[in-house]
């Protein structure tokens, strides 16, 4: 089952905010004024853990350790709220429950019932190690708070260890953190869903991240059915299975780019046994259809239509980015990731500043191009971005079925 929709996208559910964009897509006056429905926030850029299968490592070695104030991450929820954004995820390049406020000592916990104040509905995507009771009771307080997912990668504590990179006692405390919210949820009547990840990873050989030290890493595939059994009997609402995504910034001296060729069309059939644990009260999504999109050379679509309209992300240092597969940073005077979806900062400028900015517009004309004219190739993009699904519909949308007029 998948009743959350986590396999696909939800842009059809917001038909108005599609209209608006067809209508006003093609002019830079109109265009300037499609704001984001989604927006993904990294607050602090460091992390407690050390994935094998890391998205972001090149971010997680910066010498800066960023973390974004909370006056500006107020400030910048509150504006967005008023150009219609709908909804926040809090991940990003760290880990977002070790965010604390230097100034004020306020925590992720405090941003979340701002959001809550402004009418924006949140997630958090975390492993969960600091998902005390204490920020669980305050977090929980916000009625927009939707979901917490944990990104648990093993059933048991050494593969676990090994691949997060950590040590065996943390899978110890992400279960009992996890039983606690659960109870937490139901003596405050939350209705925050408590979900679950595992990447399925199959056995690999690499290094660190500029490292030249040859490391063994365990497969995960086996400990997918006692994990999803443990997360039952503790009351968490859903497991997701899914696939590796290989960024392309330094691919070369990734950590994680051993997974780079993994192929999922086998992989995916292992999990049947898996599914058959699934209640009333317990879903399991195993992210077939994104496993399939990892293994096939054909993409789906031609332009991604998502950008620079649907969504964004805001890194830890502030920069507003048109796209996180993007996201990058400059260091000793090189530039990481692709500074042409880099909007502004939300230290220095408002977010309607940013929105209404050059850099924006040049992106906006930068992915209005095609890659004979020097625009942007989907195809040297990252597969499986954040929005490979919506791309797919808005595509179809503008790519219609001659037969589209039978809606039957």
């Amino acid at each position: 089952m998948d009743k959350t929709r986590i396999e696909g996208q939800k842009l059809d559910m917001h038909p108005a905010r599609v209209a608006h964009w067809l209508a006003a897509k093609d002019e830079w006056e109109t265009a300037k004024n499609i704001f984001p429905i989604y927006m993904e926030v990294s607050p602090v850029g460091v992390c407690n853990h050390e994935c094998t299968f890391c998205s972001v490592d090149y971010m997680l070695d910066r010498e800066d350790a960023p973390r974004l104030e909370y006056t500006v991450l107020e400030r910048a929820l509150t504006d967005m709220a008023q150009q219609g954004l709908l909804s926040a995820m809090f991940a990003g390049a760290g880990e977002p429950l070790l965010y604390k406020d230097k100034a004020t000592g306020k925590t992720l916990a405090d941003v979340i019932v701002h959001a809550d104040t402004v009418g924006v509905d949140t997630a958090i995507t975390t492993n969960a190690v600091l998902l005390t009771e204490k920020f669980a009771e305050r977090a929980f307080q916000a009625k927009r708070l939707r979901w917490v997912r944990t990104s648990l990668n093993a059933g048991d504590r050494e593969t676990y260890a090994a691949i997060h990179r950590t040590k065996p006692e943390d899978f110890d405390t992400v279960l009992r953190n996890l039983e606690n919210a659960v109870k937490i949820r139901e003596r405050i009547g939350a209705r925050v869903q408590i979900l679950a990840q595992i990447v399925v990873v199959p056995e690999a050989q690499g290094k660190r991240r500029r490292s030249l030290l040859q490391e063994n890493y365990p497969s995960n595939i086996h400990t997918v059915l006692p994990l999803a059994t443990r997360l039952r009997d503790i009351g968490v609402d859903n497991l997701a299975v899914k696939p590796y995504k290989q960024h392309l910034v330094e691919k070369d001296v990734s950590r994680s780019n051993m997974y780079a060729t993994v192929a999922y069309d086998q992989i995916s059939k292992m999990f049947d046994d898996v599914e058959a644990l699934e209640t009333d009260q317990f879903e399991i999504t195993i992210r077939r259809e994104t496993m399939a999109h990892e293994d096939s050379a054909e993409r789906g679509y031609k332009a991604c239509y998502s950008t620079p309209y649907h969504w964004a992300y805001i890194e830890a240092d502030g920069e507003l980015w048109a796209c996180s597969a993007h996201v990058g940073r400059v260091e000793h005077g090189k530039e990481l990731g692709d500074h042409r979806f880099r909007l502004g900062n939300v230290n220095e400028l408002s977010f309607m500043d940013i929105w209404h900015g050059e850099r924006r517009k040049a992106c906006w004309e930068y992915t209005r191009k095609s890659p004979a004219e020097g625009g942007l190739d989907v195809d040297t993009c990252m597969r499986g971005c954040q929005m490979d699904m919506p791309n797919r519909y808005l595509w179809d949308l503008m790519n219609p079925e001659p037969t589209r007029s039978f809606i039957k």
